[in-house]
């Protein structure tokens, strides 16, 4: 499998705070079946986090570890970056790394600040040449009240991807729920761990994987979990699946007498 968010580098960000933890976190998604990952540290423009050419260095630190320690899981380099409103005036002068150098990007957006206007921010990164996978869609209590925002926003070419702990009910029911629901809409590509430690958030990945086998298909299971990760890393076109309309409602005439 291919984990393509994660924060395992060691020392830049929230996530691995030591290269011993960041070994074990290796070790974890080894054992989970893991073979690739996509470290992406957050980009914020408010937090001192590492960027620039120091994460390559860190990353070239981190790979010589994994092979005195005999891991055997390749790690690309990309960025979680933080929206803010001034994101597209400023996208050419940040030295942000797009996932393992091609034109996907993965992005997330202020729980408290959602932004309404989330198709249109598509559409513009898309003018701009990079194709946007939204990070974590199932943690934004908008998309709960209103899927379809999604639905528009695949429709406008962004790559959805859900937490694999949010899948399997670790996060809560409500958050499994719409997992669910946009699985079962054609509306998620990928499937990642999103992982900081090696205890609280791991690389966890087979559970949520044999949950999607069992639940839908093993094609799905491959495709969320596999084969649209290796696109990114090879820099291909996705290929997307129709999103689901949103069935219509239908009121049987008992209904609409009591409704009156």
């Amino acid at each position: 499998m291919i984990d393509v968010h994660c924060h395992i580098l060691p020392e830049v960000d929230d996530g691995a705070e030591s290269m011993q933890q960041a070994i074990n976190m290796a070790k974890i998604a080894q054992e989970e079946g893991i073979s690739k990952m996509i470290a992406t540290p957050h980009y914020h423009p408010e937090f001192k986090y590492e960027k620039g050419e120091e994460l390559k260095r860190i990353r070239e630190r981190f790979k010589k570890e994994l092979k005195e320690n005999n891991i055997d899981i390749e790690i690309y380099l990309g960025n979680e970056i933080y929206f803010t409103y001034d994101l597209m005036d400023k996208i050419s002068e940040l030295d942000f790394y797009c996932l393992n150098d091609s034109k996907y990007i993965l992005i997330e957006f202020p729980p408290n600040n959602f932004p309404s206007n989330l198709c249109n921010i598509v559409y513009e990164l898309k003018q701009q040449g990079y194709t946007p996978v939204l990070a974590h869609v199932e943690r934004y209590m908008q998309i709960h009240e209103d899927p379809e925002i999604i639905y528009d926003c695949i429709k406008t070419g962004a790559i959805i991807q859900i937490n694999s702990s949010s899948l399997i009910g670790k996060q809560g029911k409500q958050f499994q729920k719409i997992c669910d629901l946009l699985i079962s809409r054609n509306m998620v590509h990928l499937v990642a761990t999103d992982a900081h430690s090696d205890t609280r958030r791991r690389p966890l990945l087979r559970e949520a994987y044999e949950y999607v086998e069992d639940k839908c298909s093993k094609s799905m299971a491959e495709n969320l979990f596999k084969n649209n990760a290796q696109c990114i890393l090879d820099n291909k076109d996705i290929i997307v699946e129709e999103p689901l309309e949103k069935p219509i409602e239908k009121v049987s005439l008992f209904s609409r007498i009591f409704r009156r």
